[in-house]
């Protein structure tokens, strides 16, 4: 599973009844069961997360309004501001490990989600 949701599930075991609401890039998201219990109040399209879970969410620059919906519906919400610091340095050496000479797609692929990762 992802950090993220592993996140949601030690947040969700300390306090079920908090909604969390994640920052991820240009998204607020829920997830899993606050995902389901936040589109009793406002509807937001339902997403795979991955495979058995389902986020929904809106983009960042909504947040203001839909904290105040939130709000007037007395919604224990929480913002977990998620924002990975980018060792830029790691991801550079990591660049120069690669030889481009005995690299094959498949090994590419897997640089890649390993560079993912870092950042």
């Amino acid at each position: 599973m992802s950090e993220i949701y592993n996140q949601y599930k030690k947040l969700k075991e300390e306090n079920k009844k908090k909604m969390y609401l994640f920052k991820v890039g240009n998204f607020y998201i829920f997830l899993d069961e606050d995902a389901e219990k936040i589109n009793d109040y406002v509807v937001l399209k339902k997403t795979p997360f991955c495979k058995e879970v389902m986020k929904c969410g809106f983009p960042v620059n909504r947040l203001e309004d839909y904290m105040k919906v939130f709000h007037n519906h007395k919604l224990p919400i929480s913002i977990i501001e998620n924002e990975k610091k980018c060792d830029l340095e790691q991801v550079i050496q990591h660049l120069r490990k690669i030889d481009l000479n005995k690299l094959t797609p498949i090994k590419a692929l897997n640089l890649l989600y390993e560079i993912k990762e870092m950042l």
